[in-house]
């Protein structure tokens, strides 16, 4: 029981203080398979509008099938289960962001990857929240109008990426195709574990970016309380993928 209360706290971790470098916990449900984040499950009624480029564009622009700005509001899901690790509002040129870590069972190797969701209208989830494959996280949007509205769709390798792209390479070592991805794992291996990643970004260094909305008078808070003054004697500090039963 504990472990499990353990677990439960420490997926909500995440500060919601803007800084210049992040590092906490996420505990994560093995992923059992990956849909596209629009049209859920296969993209229903919408296309790319700007696909990925090799050091150029970094993600995939979806849009409705039905014209333009028609996409506005539209629901935007998880493409997996997981947990949300940014969204927060960066204003500037990504609007509202959701990130979401995934872990993943492939070729018996376990494997991370973060998606991120950007140019929201609205976000309607909270770092340190689990989400279900599936789940809607927010709206699209246009970046508080200074584009065309359409979602920007990311699957990050490399996991310190968040949302700064200028000090990683743009290329395959640290970037999926997002539709690539997702055709090849639609469907996974299931597992009941529990494991725990280490979360690290980089943040931006402009000031006033909180965590929308931020964790604080609730169970969850109370949790990740709980959690941080017994994780030292876990042995969590610097593990990734350390087993929960």
């Amino acid at each position: 029981m504990f472990r499990l209360l353990l677990a439960l706290g420490l997926i909500s971790i995440l500060s919601g203080a803007c800084a210049i470098a992040q590092s906490n916990f996420a505990a994560l449900r093995v992923a059992d398979g990956f849909d596209f984040p629009l049209g859920a499950p296969n993209g229903d009624g919408y296309y790319k509008s700007r696909g990925f480029m090799v050091n150029g564009h970094l993600g995939e622009d979806w849009v409705s099938l039905d014209g333009p700005g028609k996409v506005f509001g539209a629901p935007v899901c998880t493409i997996g289960s997981g947990v949300v690790t940014l969204a927060r509002d960066f204003r500037r040129a990504w609007g509202n962001v959701v990130v979401i870590r995934h872990v993943y069972l492939e070729d018996s190797q376990t494997r991370y990857i973060d998606s991120l969701y950007a140019h929201l209208d609205k976000i309607l989830v909270a770092e340190g929240q689990p989400v279900g494959r599936g789940q809607q996280i927010g709206n699209v949007g246009n970046a508080h109008g200074l584009y065309a509205p359409h979602l920007h769709f990311e699957i990050h390798k490399n996991l310190s990426i968040g949302v700064v792209h200028t000090l990683f390479a743009g290329d395959l070592t640290n970037y999926y195709v997002p539709t690539g991805f997702i055709e090849t794992h639609r469907t996974l291996r299931s597992s009941s574990q529990w494991l725990i990643a280490t979360v690290a970004y980089v943040m931006p260094s402009f000031p006033g970016i909180p965590a929308h909305p931020p964790f604080r008078n609730n169970m969850a808070a109370r949790l990740a309380a709980a959690a941080d003054a017994k994780k030292r004697s876990w042995g969590f500090i610097g593990s990734l993928g350390t087993k929960l039963p």
